[in-house]
C-alpha cells in the first residue's frame, strides 16, 4: 500500500489542474486523507472496516475540508457522484477483490459525464483488463505518473500531458 508522502505529486498536479475534491476507498488510518487535506479543498475518505473508520474519524475530525464515511465503496459510490459539483480526482486505494480484474466502483466513476481523474495505485497502465474497459468507450487514457496509473479524461490535454511530462 502506499505511504501518505508518496502521492503528493500526482496530488499537486491534479490541485493544479482544478480539481478541488479528492474522493479516497479504503481509509486505512487516514494517512492519505491527511495529507491530500493539504492540497484539496476537500476529501472524502471511505471504509469499510467498522475499526479502522472508528480510529481514522478520530484522527481525523478536527480537520476542515475531510469527511470519512463508513461503508463499502461500491455501495456508496453510485450516490456519492451525483452530489458532486464538479469534476473529482479519485484514488481507488482498494484493489480488485478476488476474482475481479477491476475495483467494482471504476466502471461507475467513468461512466459518470463530468470527467473524473481516477487514480489507481494497485494497477499497472498496461493491464489488459484496465485496456478493454477503457475500449468499450470510456474517454479517458491510462498514464502512468510515480509508479501510479491515472485515467485522465481524453479532453483533459493539458493534465494529460503534465503526468506524462513530469512522470
Amino acid at each position: 500500500m502506499p505511504t501518505a508522502a508518496a502521492p503528493l505529486p500526482l496530488f499537486t498536479l491534479l490541485r493544479d489542474a482544478g480539481l478541488s475534491v479528492l474522493v479516497e476507498t479504503a481509509t486505512g488510518a487516514g494517512d492519505l486523507a491527511s495529507a491530500a487535506g493539504d492540497i484539496f479543498d476537500t476529501v472524502i475518505t471511505m471504509e469499510a472496516d467498522k475499526a479502522l473508520y472508528e480510529a481514522a474519524h478520530e484522527r481525523l475530525s478536527g480537520r476542515k475540508g475531510i469527511l470519512p464515511l463508513h461503508g463499502d465503496a461500491t455501495e456508496m459510490m453510485p450516490n456519492l457522484l451525483p452530489r458532486l459539483a464538479r469534476p473529482a480526482a479519485f484514488w481507488l486505494n482498494t484493489p480488485p477483490r478476488p476474482g475481479e480484474a477491476l475495483p467494482r466502483e471504476l466502471a461507475v466513476i467513468l461512466a459518470d459525464p463530468r470527467g473524473h481523474v481516477v487514480c489507481l495505485p494497485h494497477l499497472a497502465a498496461s493491464d489488459p483488463a484496465l485496456a478493454e474497459a477503457l475500449a468499450t468507450g470510456a474517454a479517458h487514457d491510462a498514464v502512468t505518473f510515480d509508479g501510479v496509473c491515472a485515467l485522465v479524461p481524453h479532453d483533459n490535454t493539458a493534465l494529460r500531458m503534465a503526468l506524462a511530462h513530469d512522470a
